[in-house]
């Protein structure tokens, strides 16, 4: 099992310092609200993402009215090797910027830990259920980056290309390049139209295969473009060269491209009552939610790759019953897992399998 053994923050959010020991494959943290608890998850999550569980800027984390640097530092035990990781956060050039080490040396988790992912589940990610087709997209789109890296690729290729044919459009320059530029946004928009029903498919296969205890949902995903999902790639690619073709007068004067992967539209079903997930009440929406999370968890485990889950106010999610068939669902897939609650009493069912922090 891939585990984080002990965290230390300096200067970090409410934390002058704080140093835990959590070589457990469950932690529980559990203080009333304010007391740091998803404060700590928090800095967990941004060893992995600049922008962490909260999405905040990283301006927020460092504490107020402290001049020393802040530090996040860890210690992972993978493959049966310990590691030293650290995340700083500087100022430079009149800008805070965070950079990671391991064992002193600057790097990514990606380029040294190729088959580590971190999934997390807080209260905000709620409003995923019932806010627009971009926050959906959004999220899914980070969920397929996480489950195949080469679609992470595909779309930071897309986005630079994307901007290089808006700057030669508004210069009005070299239209033989722009042709070139636009085949090659076509390409990457055929992988990334290729990876996200992949993606789709697969997990609702995991779903159906693995959460017989957990509501029945189901994913689709369609676009625009009324395109077949069957199109090959060469009428595809053509049909978007032909449609970037068309588009140029108007990317000129919005300044951006108005064709993308935006194309894409996902829809969450209760495949009981066949509604889609904006038309269902709010406990369905976070059962809706907590599906999805345990089927993407499953689908990491089926391809060995190791995890870290984030569990923050997980009662806010789930309860009663529900939240200890989740308990032992999680145990199943069998990663270190961080639970943050109000009340010990929450954790009940794991109490003699889990190591406590209390705040």
């Amino acid at each position: 099992m891939f585990l984080i053994k002990d965290i230390k923050l300096q200067n970090f959010r409410s934390y002058s310092f704080k140093e835990l020991k959590t070589d457990y494959p469950v932690i529980c943290i559990v203080g009333p609200n304010g007391s740091g608890k998803t404060n700590i998850l928090e800095a967990i999550s941004l060893i992995a993402d600049k922008k962490g569980i909260r999405g905040a800027a990283i301006e927020d984390c460092i504490k107020k009215d402290s001049k020393d640097k802040t530090i996040i530092s860890s210690t992972f035990s993978y493959d049966d090797k310990d590691y030293k990781v650290d995340v700083f956060f500087e100022l430079k050039e009149d800008k805070i910027k965070r950079s990671l080490n391991i064992d002193n040396n600057k790097s990514s988790l990606v380029e040294s830990f190729k088959d580590i992912t971190f999934v997390w589940l807080t209260p905000q990610m709620d409003r995923i259920m019932y806010e627009g087709d971009s926050v959906k997209r959004k999220f899914l789109d980070k969920i397929v980056s996480n489950y195949n890296l080469d679609y992470k690729k595909n779309l930071i290729t897309f986005k630079k290309l994307s901007d290089e044919r808006i700057h030669l459009l508004k210069e009005n320059q070299d239209l033989q390049w722009i042709d070139i530029l636009e085949k090659k946004m076509a390409e990457e928009l055929w992988n990334i139209f290729s990876y996200r029903r992949i993606f789709i498919k697969d997990l609702n296969d995991i779903i159906i295969k693995k959460l017989n205890n957990f509501l029945n949902i189901i994913l689709n995903i369609k676009n625009n473009y009324d395109l077949d999902d069957k199109i090959n790639k060469e009428e595809f690619i053509k049909y978007f060269e032909k449609k970037y073709l068309e588009k140029r007068e108007i990317d000129q004067i919005i300044k951006r491209n108005s064709v993308g992967p935006q194309f894409d539209v996902f829809e969450f079903f209760n495949k009981e009552t066949k509604l889609n997930s904006d038309l269902c009440s709010t406990g369905e929406q976070k059962k809706i939610l907590i599906s999805l999370i345990l089927g993407f968890i499953w689908l990491i485990k089926f391809q060995n790759k190791n995890s870290i889950l984030l569990f923050d106010e997980i009662a806010s999610h789930i309860d009663g019953k529900n939240l200890e068939l989740f308990f032992n669902e999680i145990e199943k897939i069998g990663m270190q897992t961080w639970y943050t609650g109000t009340d010990k009493q929450l954790f009940q069912a794991i109490e003699n399998k889990a190591f406590f922090v209390k705040l």
